[in-house]
Order: C-alpha cells, then sequence, then structure tokens
C-alpha cells in the first residue's frame, strides 16, 4: 500500500516541479532556496545524543526513537506500528488540498519508518507529554522527510509540547503530520520553535475532527529563517471546537509563512484563528487564514484575527483571512490589523519617567502577551515569555 502511495507522490512531485509564486499558497514565499537541499536525507542513521524522560518521546531525523519509547510512562496506553505496515488507505491519506502540493507529494515518496501512534480509548493523562525532535549534524544541508499519524482515542485527554533540539547548522525539514481526534477527545498540541540557523522548516499538519473535539494549536516561533506551516482543521461533526493561537518574532530576514484552512462540515461547530507577527529589520510574515462553512454547517461559529507589529520600515507582513460561506444561520468574522508602535503610548509611558527603549519594550510585550495569555500549556507560555525577552534584548 505504502510503496504504491509514495510511486504516485514521486510522479507528481516530478510532473510539477518546486511550487511557484503563481500559487496562491506561494505567492509571497519563494522556494528557490529549497534547490540547496537537493540531496535527500539516508537512512543510515548513527547514533546521537539525547536528553530524555518518563514524559518524552523522542524522534531523530522525524523517525520515532525505540528507546525513548521504551522509557515512556504511558506506553501502556499506547499502540504504536510502522506506517510500512497499514493497509488502511483511507487512514494513510491526507487533505485533497494537500495532495495537491508538489512538497507535501515530494515529502510523502521520501519518508522512511514513519510511525501510527495511537492513544487507547479514554486515556487521560495530566502530564505533559514532550516530543524532542533530534537531527544529526552529519546531514547539514540535507533534506529530512517524516510522516507521522497521531491516534487520539475516544474519551481521551492529551496534551503535547513538541521542541526542536539541534546545533547551529542548516538543514531542510519537510514534516507531514496527521491527527485523528475521535468523538469527545481532547488534544492540546503546543509548539516551540526558536532557531537561529539557516534551517528551512515545512510542515503540513492535518486534523481530523469527529464529535465533540476540543483541539487547542499553539505555537510560537522564534528567528526561524524559513517557517511555513500548512494547517488544516476538518471539522466533521457536531459540537467540536478548534483554537489556533500562533505568535512569531521575526528579526533580519527571517520569513515565516502560516496556511491555515479549516473546514466547518457539520453544525454547532466553532473554530478560532489568532496570529500576531512581531517583525524587525527586514523580517516577513505571511498570513494566509481560510474558512470554508459547508451548505447544512448550521450554526457555525468561526473567527479569525491576524494583527502585525513593524518595527522597521524594512519589514513586511501579508495578511489575506477568507471566508466561504454555504450557509445562512452562522457567526463568522475575520478582521486583520498592520502598524508601528503608537507614538502617543510611548509619550505616555515617557511622560512617567519610562525611557525610549523600556517604553516600547513594555509595548512589544503587551502585543504578544495577548496570544501567549492564550496558550493552553503553561509550559509553552514560559517557554514564549522567556524567548520574547531574548528576542527583545538581542
Amino acid at each position: 500500500m505504502i510503496d504504491s502511495i509514495k510511486k504516485n507522490s514521486l510522479e507528481f512531485f516530478n510532473t510539477n516541479g518546486l511550487p511557484s509564486k503563481k500559487l496562491e499558497n506561494w505567492k509571497f514565499t519563494s522556494s528557490r532556496n529549497f534547490k540547496n537541499f537537493s540531496e535527500p536525507l539516508s537512512n543510515d542513521h548513527k547514533s546521537v545524543n539525547f536528553d530524555t524522560d518518563e514524559l518524552s518521546l523522542v524522534f531523530i531525523n522525524g523517525i520515532l526513537n525505540q528507546e525513548s519509547l521504551k522509557n515512556f510512562k504511558f506506553s501502556h496506553l499506547l499502540e504504536v506500528q510502522s506506517l510500512n505496515s497499514i493497509k488502511s488507505k483511507n487512514l494513510l491519506e491526507c487533505s485533497e488540498n494537500f495532495l495537491n502540493e508538489s512538497m507535501f507529494n515530494l515529502g510523502i515518496s521520501e519518508f522512511e519508518n514513519g510511525s501510527y501512534i495511537s492513544f487507547k480509548k479514554n486515556s487521560v493523562i495530566e502530564e505533559v507529554i514532550n516530543i524532542k525532535n533530534y537531527f544529526l549534524k552529519d546531514n547539514e544541508d540535507k533534506r529530512i522527510s517524516s510522516f507521522n499519524i497521531f491516534h487520539i482515542g475516544q474519551g481521551s485527554e492529551i496534551s503535547i509540547m513538541e521542541r526542536d533540539f539541534k546545533e547551529d547548522y542548516s538543514i531542510f525539514n519537510l514534516k507531514l503530520n496527521k491527527f485523528i481526534c475521535e468523538d469527545s477527545s481532547i488534544l492540546k498540541y503546543g509548539k516551540s520553535f526558536d532557531d537561529n540557523s539557516k534551517t528551512h522548516s515545512l510542515s503540513y499538519s492535518f486534523y481530523q475532527l469527529k464529535k465533540d473535539v476540543s483541539l487547542k494549536i499553539d505555537s510560537m516561533v522564534k528567528c526561524s529563517f524559513f517557517n511555513k506551516e500548512f494547517i488544516e482543521v476538518d471539522l466533521n461533526d457536531t459540537g467540536s471546537d478548534a483554537k489556533i493561537n500562533i505568535l512569531n518574532l521575526g528579526k533580519e530576514n527571517h520569513h515565516v509563512d502560516n496556511n491555515i484552512l479549516i473546514n466547518h462540515n457539520a453544525e454547532h461547530c466553532t473554530s478560532f484563528q489568532h496570529v500576531r507577527n512581531v517583525l524587525d529589520n527586514k523580517s516577513t510574515a505571511v498570513f494566509n487564514g481560510k474558512v470554508i462553512v459547508s451548505e447544512g454547517a448550521q450554526q457555525t461559529d468561526s473567527n479569525q484575527s491576524n494583527k502585525n507589529l513593524l518595527l522597521s520600515l524594512d519589514s513586511n507582513a501579508f495578511s489575506n483571512p477568507q471566508l466561504e460561506i454555504y450557509a445562512d444561520d452562522v457567526s463568522c468574522g475575520h478582521g486583520s490589523t498592520t502598524g508601528a508602535l503608537d507614538e502617543n503610548s510611548i509619550f505616555y509611558l515617557r511622560a512617567r519617567g519610562i525611557n525610549r527603549a523600556a517604553a516600547q519594550k513594555i509595548l512589544i510585550k503587551a502585543f504578544a502577551k495577548e496570544v501567549i495569555d492564550d496558550f493552553s500549556l503553561s509550559s509553552l507560555q514560559d517557554i514564549s515569555e522567556i524567548a520574547l525577552d531574548s528576542w527583545i534584548d538581542g
């Protein structure tokens, strides 16, 4: 099964090549640097030192490390198998939108040893599970493709915190994830990317929500040379809720691009997107957010908010919130703002004895903390506040 899917994906990529700026999803993001990572990673993995504990699952070059799985405190609540052994085509396939993406197809054609990680029914884990991603230094300037599927069983409550660990060298991390959330499950997924190297990160994350599911996705990206993320959430049954909160901190010539699609396919569902960008120097942020409310998805409640704070005349923000509504009993809205620090607010603080630099810092932190405070994991809140202070002072 998997060999056939890989073959078809490679044929798609070879036919279509790298994405061009003529495509709506790539209008403000260039793929030309991808050519510098033309050689895929060899699967000849060498040993790597990593920190693990009973609450961590370690992935090395995108592949689940079996030693960390053995040490995992809740391994008895997991069922893990190789994607190579999966026979269900429906389980392996992702969204039609991703299947029309050249880079997604390239990732599918190249990944090796992906895992299907399933949390059993009614698995309620109060502690936060850490996903630690390690990358081998001898793979500098290589392309690393990975694909993993996470299944959240009915009635389960899972919190996950994902972080990357690597030294200062350049790789192209092409990461594909699929999440299946069964009825009445809760998934809190936090991600932190603090990277000053010239790593290129391109990720595709597909979430399928069934009935009465609560999904919270929180992300903080600091100083990423290139970070483009596709997120698609399908609300496929009644009563489900999806909230996405993202904070991006950019300097120098860093580039970050959030492409979010939420499909309301059932009635009585809610969704919320909150993306804030703080940009300095020549950094760039892109927000493409779309909500599609299908016919029959009545009593949908959905909102998009994108706010950009530009600290330099050379920084750029491109915002494109979109709504496609095919039902009549809905409450949907979207908004976007872009601007500099308010001089009146700076004057107000300076009049109270605060110097200009300190006043600017107060206003930047206030802007960013509005999204940080909405993060569902306190650990991500703490990491983000430290990263924000470091970013401002750096």
